[in-house]
C-alpha cells in the first residue's frame, strides 16, 4: 500500500485534527462488580496464613484490575480529519457511511457475520456498535467494528464532513 496516499495533510483549509468526538469505552458497571466478587474468594484463599492479609491482597487485587480495565478501555477520537479508534487512525477520507449496528444484530456481528480480516475494537459488556466501511481498494481491510456507546451521535459526525 502506498503510505504517502495515506498521510494526512494537516494544511488542509479549514481543517483541523482537534476532535469533534471522543469517548473511553469503559465496561459496564456490572464488570467492575464482578471484579469486586473476587475479594473475599482471595480473602478466604489465604485465610490459612492470616486474613488480614488476605484482605490486603484482595483489596490490591481488585484495584489494580479495575485501573487496568479503565487504562485499556478503547478510545474512540474523531476530528475533521480522521479517525482513531485505539492507536490505529485512519484519514476520513478513505472510510464509506457509517451503519449502526442495534443491541438484537451485536451478536451476529461479532460472530457468525463477522469478516476475519475486519479492524475489531470491541468492549464485551457494551451492546451497540458502529460497522465504517473502508473506501480504499488497495487496503486488505474491509470494515472497521467498533463497540460504542453513542452509535447514533458517532455516525452523525462521520456523515459530516
Amino acid at each position: 500500500m502506498d503510505s504517502q496516499r495515506n498521510l494526512l495533510s494537516v494544511s488542509e483549509p479549514g481543517k483541523t485534527k482537534s476532535p469533534l468526538y471522543k469517548e473511553r469505552v469503559l465496561p459496564n458497571f456490572g464488570t467492575f462488580a464482578a471484579i469486586f466478587a473476587l475479594l473475599p474468594s482471595i480473602a478466604i484463599i489465604s485465610e490459612p496464613f492470616d486474613i488480614r492479609i488476605g484482605l490486603v491482597i484482595g483489596v490490591l487485587v481488585v484495584i489494580t484490575i479495575w485501573i487496568l480495565l479503565v487504562l485499556r478501555a478503547p478510545k474512540i477520537e474523531l476530528s475533521q480529519l480522521e479517525l482513531k479508534v485505539g492507536r490505529v487512525a485512519i484519514s476520513r477520507n478513505l472510510i464509506g457511511e457509517a451503519e449502526i449496528i442495534s443491541k438484537d444484530r451485536i451478536f451476529l456481528e461479532r460472530g457468525p457475520k463477522l469478516d476475519p480480516g475486519a479492524h475489531k475494537v470491541f468492549q464485551g459488556s457494551v451492546k451497540s456498535a458502529i460497522k465504517i466501511p473502508i473506501a480504499d481498494p488497495e487496503d486488505p481491510t474491509p470494515y472497521w467494528l467498533i463497540s460504542t456507546r453513542k452509535p447514533d451521535k458517532l455516525a452523525e459526525l462521520l456523515k459530516k464532513s
